[in-house]
């Protein structure tokens, strides 16, 4: 039947084979594909400067994607030392923390809400692009989910939801690590107004990743696991 198939959330998924199969199939993405999963997890780390703009009040003055996976998001009020630094810390936290909160919500029964939620973010990134890329990017994955929200069936819609999970839990974890050998720009801005090192920011985000990662998959594959 076409139409929003809520029965997606009667799908079995925690500890099933899809959710071992698409944990896979989300790690080999996640190492051998650079544009295909950095474009998704960039705008999730750009999503996350966008929101934690919205809940500091510092508001958003749009978002660029470039061809190389790099992004930035500009702010209407830089806002004081503590909103600025806040803006700038949640940005490696936002990939495997909404990837823990899918997880969650998959978890407690409902995948569904993963890929609602997904568009409305995705929605509000389209809003505020301010480039030919970071338009195109969210809207095809609203396009995409749009689609299966209406056509797709509920094992499918399932199998996206924990995909999705995977692909930020895994993507959230090698972005961090591949922070190691260098400088961000987040730990930079950091830096220059806290005076810790670059590299103090790295290990944090690095910690908050592998904690949501263990979290997240035990979610994922144990059954009657759950937070708290």
């Amino acid at each position: 039947m076409v139409g929003v198939d809520l029965g997606v959330n009667a799908v079995p998924i925690v500890g099933e084979p899809v959710a071992y199969g698409t944990g896979f199939i989300a790690l080999l993405l996640v190492l051998i594909s650079r544009y295909i999963i950095g474009y998704p997890l960039t705008l999730a780390h750009e999503g996350g400067h966008m929101l934690a703009n919205l809940f500091l009040l510092r508001g958003n003055d749009g978002w660029e994607l470039e061809e190389n996976a790099e992004a930035g998001t500009k702010w209407k009020n830089a806002g004081g030392w503590i909103r600025k630094n806040l803006g700038s810390f949640i940005g490696y936290t936002a990939p495997p923390l909404l990837g823990l909160g899918a997880a969650a919500l998959i978890a407690a029964g409902n995948p569904w809400a993963v890929l609602l939620a997904t568009i409305v973010l995705c929605i509000l990134a389209v809003g505020l692009s301010r480039n030919g890329l970071a338009f195109i990017v969210p809207a095809l994955i609203v396009t995409g989910l749009t689609w299966l929200l209406l056509a797709g069936s509920s094992a499918l819609q399932a199998a996206v939801a924990v995909g999705l999970a995977w692909v930020l839990l895994f993507g959230g974890l090698l972005q961090t690590i591949r922070n190691l050998s260098g400088r961000t720009g987040d730990g930079d801005a950091l830096f220059s107004r806290t005076w810790i090192p670059n590299a103090i920011w790295n290990l944090i985000w690095l910690f908050i990743a592998v904690v949501a990662l263990i979290v997240g998959g035990q979610l994922l594959l144990r059954p009657g696991y759950m937070l708290g």
